[in-house]
C-alpha cells in the first residue's frame, strides 16, 4: 500500500511525534510512506530529530515550503502538494490536524484523476474546524485519537473509528543531568515536569498559580515548550516565580531523561485528544498528575500512579503533589504495574488499527466504483 501522511510541521507537538512513530511502524510493515509537510523546513533540533529518525527507515519526505501568513507562498504549496500526489499516485492519504485537512482537500481538487482516498485523523477533543474545513471534509472519512475526541468534535455524517494514539517504548539517556546541572536545582528538590506549547489549551496559568503556592515547599517546575498563543503572558509569570524553569523546546530524548528524572509530570491542560506525553510518561514510569477532562479520565482512571484533579483550583493540586510524592512507588515498580493496562497504547497495535481501516475504505470505495 502507498501512503501520504500529510501534517502541517514537525516543529514539536505530539500530534508531530505521533505522525513519525506512525509512519515508521507502516514502513516496518512493508507499505510504500510518505511524510509530506506544508510549512517549510526550519532545522530545528526537534524537527531535525524527526526528520532523521524518518530517513533511517526510509520514509520519503516532501516540504511544499508554505510561508506561513503568506498567501502566495499557500497557493504555491498546494500546487506542489497536487504535484506529489499524482507523481506518488498513493492509495491512502492520512492528513493530520486541521489545517492539512483543509490544504490537503483543496490539493485535490487539482488531482481530479487521483483515485485515493483521503482519511482524516483527528488530534484534539475537539478538534476547531472554520467553516471552509468542515465543508470540504464533512463527508470524509476519519480517525479520532480517542473517545473524548470523537464525542466532543463536531458530529458529521463519514465513515469513523476511534483508534487511540500509540508510542514505542521511550529509550532514556542522561541528557536530563545536563540540564539540571545547569539549573543549579538543590539536590532535594522535588521536580514537576510540564511539556507542551505555551498555548491556552496548556493552561500554564494555572501552573504558575500552583507553583506560586509551592515556592516554600522546595518544589520546582520544569516547562519545554514551543512558542504559541499564550507566550508573552506566560512568560512574564514564569520570570516572576522563582521555582519555575522555562526550557523551551527540549528534543524527544531530553523530554524522556526529564520525565525519567522529575517526581511528578503534570498536565493541566484545558482540552486534549490524547495526549502523547502523557502517555510517554506512563511508559516511562512517572507519577502524573491530571486535569480533570475527559480524555484525561479515559486513558488515567485506572493507571496506576495517576491522579487526576476535581477541579481547576489551584490550591488542589498544590495540595495533591506532596501526596503523590510520597505514596508512589519507585518508576520501575510503576512500570510494571502499568504493563497491562499499556498494552493497547503501544505504536505496534495502533497501526494495525490504521492499516485495517485503510483497508476497509479502500474495500469500500471500489464496490461503490
Amino acid at each position: 500500500m502507498k501512503i501520504i501522511h500529510v501534517i502541517n510541521n514537525l516543529y514539536a507537538g505530539g500530534a508531530q511525534t505521533f505522525v513519525v512513530l506512525l509512519a515508521i511502524e507502516q514502513r516496518k510493515l512493508g507499505h510504500e510512506v510518505s511524510l509530506l509537510i506544508i510549512d517549510k523546513l526550519t532545522g530545528a533540533p526537534f524537527e531535525e530529530s524527526l526528520l532523521s529518525r524518518l530517513k533511517n527507515h526510509q520514509i520519503n519526505i516532501i516540504s511544499s515550503d508554505r510561508k506561513p501568513g503568506k498567501n502566495i507562498s499557500a497557493f504555491k504549496s498546494i500546487y506542489k502538494i497536487s504535484s506529489s500526489i499524482k507523481k506518488i499516485r498513493p492509495d491512502v492519504i492520512n492528513s493530520h490536524l486541521a489545517f492539512s485537512h483543509l490544504i490537503t482537500n483543496v490539493a485535490l481538487k487539482f488531482s481530479p484523476t487521483t483515485n485515493a482516498v483521503h482519511i482524516l485523523t483527528l488530534h484534539n477533543a475537539p478538534e476547531k474546524w472554520d467553516k471552509l474545513t468542515y465543508l470540504l471534509n464533512k463527508s470524509k472519512p476519519s480517525i479520532y485519537c480517542s473517545n473524548a475526541s470523537m464525542e466532543l468534535s463536531v458530529q458529521r455524517k463519514s465513515k469513523n473509528v476511534v483508534i487511540s494514539n500509540g508510542i514505542e517504548v521511550p529509550s532514556i539517556n542522561d541528557s536530563a543531568d545536563e540540564i539540571i546541572k545547569t539549573l543549579n536545582l538543590d539536590a532535594n528538590s522535588k521536580i514537576v515536569l510540564c511539556v507542551g506549547k505555551l498555548s491556552s489549551q496548556k493552561n500554564y496559568e494555572l501552573v504558575a498559580q500552583i507553583a506560586e503556592t509551592c515556592t516554600d515547599k522546595n518544589i520546582v517546575f520544569l516547562i519545554a515548550g514551543l512558542k504559541g498563543d499564550r507566550y508573552e503572558q506566560d512568560m512574564l509569570n514564569f520570570n516572576r516565580i522563582p521555582n519555575i524553569h522555562y526550557l523551551g523546546i527540549c528534543v524527544p530524548e531530553q523530554i524522556h531523561s526529564l520525565m525519567n528524572k522529575c517526581h511528578c509530570f503534570l498536565n493541566a491542560s484545558k482540552h486534549e485528544g490524547l495526549p502523547i506525553t502523557v502517555l510517554e510518561a506512563f511508559f516511562i514510569g512517572t507519577p502524573c498528575l491530571l486535569s480533570p477532562i475527559p480524555p484525561h479520565f479515559e486513558i488515567a482512571g485506572l493507571m496506576p500512579g495517576c491522579t487526576i484533579a476535581k477541579t481547576f483550583n489551584h490550591k488542589e493540586y498544590a495540595e495533591l503533589l506532596p501526596q503523590i510524592f510520597k505514596n508512589n512507588e519507585d518508576k520501575e515498580t510503576l512500570i510494571n504495574q502499568r504493563q497491562k493496562s499499556l498494552e493497547k497504547f503501544g505504536i505496534n497495535t495502533t497501526t494495525k488499527n490504521y492499516i485495517q481501516f485503510y483497508e476497509s475504505i479502500i474495500n469500500e470505495t471500489q464496490v461503490i466504483h
